[in-house]
């Protein structure tokens, strides 16, 4: 886990820079996070903003960490209540489904 909510909100935004699939879904998303304790916005591109959000991802630091590893889908953790997510339904999934290609620090 990062030592910090600076550095889990800096490779959080890292990875979706780095993931084309995460400005494919094209959501700007606010994730609350806990394990460290953290909350960010950031836009298609990745960057970290203070834009309206048009989804709320509240998730565990480590939830998110067995997403991007594969150790757990997002649809998974839907329907399992590991997490919770507020938005478009469909745009909701695309950027779910982007989660899973990320590379968070460990």
């Amino acid at each position: 886990m990062p030592t910090s909510p600076e550095k889990a909100i800096e490779s959080l935004s890292a990875a979706a820079q780095a993931t084309p699939a995460w400005g494919v879904a094209g959501a700007t998303v606010r994730f609350v996070i806990s394990g460290p304790t953290a909350d960010v916005t950031l836009d298609p591109q990745g960057q970290v903003t203070n834009a309206t959000p048009t989804h709320v991802l509240r998730i565990s630091w480590a939830d998110l960490q067995d997403i991007a590893a594969g150790r757990r889908s997002f649809l998974r953790s839907v329907t399992g209540r590991r997490l919770s997510a507020h938005g478009p339904v469909m745009q909701t999934f695309a950027f779910g489904q982007a989660l899973s290609t990320f590379a968070l620090e460990r």
